[in-house]
């Protein structure tokens, strides 16, 4: 099935204004005519065996890898978080944009003075807090640090350039530590496991999606 946006060929994901204007055409191509294309994508996601390998969840959070196009730099997820959950500060491997489709979310963003991925945690200053609705969007650079509070059936889609770094930084519970999470060909085979997604967990997923578009 033949699948592009355009728009975001040579997409230079390091200007965050051309980020935004490449997300904006993006979303609004997947999200017109009730999520037309994004639909579409989602029904195909199960029988494409490359994407459905990369897809994933945890406790609190399902990743769905709607397309992958490397050759163009970016990807396209769909985030369906399975419970209320808030995360920790964190960073990413690439600069992202996202748009929620339903539900909410608070997203708080902070600031370090100095390389994130060396200052002691306790040195985060939160910088806005606001909370995202649907049909909200934004975009963030690869260097921004951020985190959300998501409630039980919030969706969001997820558009992605390419990783600038192997590994991102996530501060501690305790925000006094942090570890560091590394790409998934860095996992052991148990570690990698414990993310993908089975046949059933993907097919309750699609269905998850049509419920939500049903609302």
């Amino acid at each position: 099935m033949s699948f592009e946006l355009p728009s975001l060929h040579g997409l230079d994901w390091e200007d965050p204004v051309a980020v935004g204007e490449g997300a904006e055409r993006a979303f609004a191509a997947l999200t017109a005519h009730r999520w037309e294309a994004l639909i579409e994508r989602v029904n195909a996601l199960p029988a494409t065996e490359r994407l459905a390998r990369m897809c994933e969840q945890n406790h609190f959070v399902k990743k769905l890898v709607l397309h992958d196009a490397p050759e163009h730099g970016y990807r396209i997820r769909a985030h369906l978080f399975r419970g209320s959950h808030t995360d920790r500060p964190h960073n990413h491997r690439w600069s992202f944009a996202s748009m929620i489709l339903a539900g909410r979310y608070r997203h708080t963003q902070y600031r370090a003075d100095g390389v994130f991925e060396e200052i002691d945690p306790s040195e985060l200053q939160v910088t806005s807090s606001r909370m995202e609705r649907a049909g909200d969007w934004y975009s963030l650079h690869h260097t921004a640090i951020h985190s959300v509070s998501a409630e039980q059936g919030t969706f969001s889609l997820v558009l992605r350039g390419p990783a600038v770094r192997d590994s991102f930084r996530i501060i501690g519970t305790a925000r006094d530590s942090s570890y560091t999470v590394r790409t998934a060909d860095q996992e052991s085979t148990e570690e990698r496991s414990l993310k993908v997604m089975s046949k059933e967990q993907l097919d309750q997923s699609v269905s998850e999606v049509h419920a939500l578009r049903a609302q």
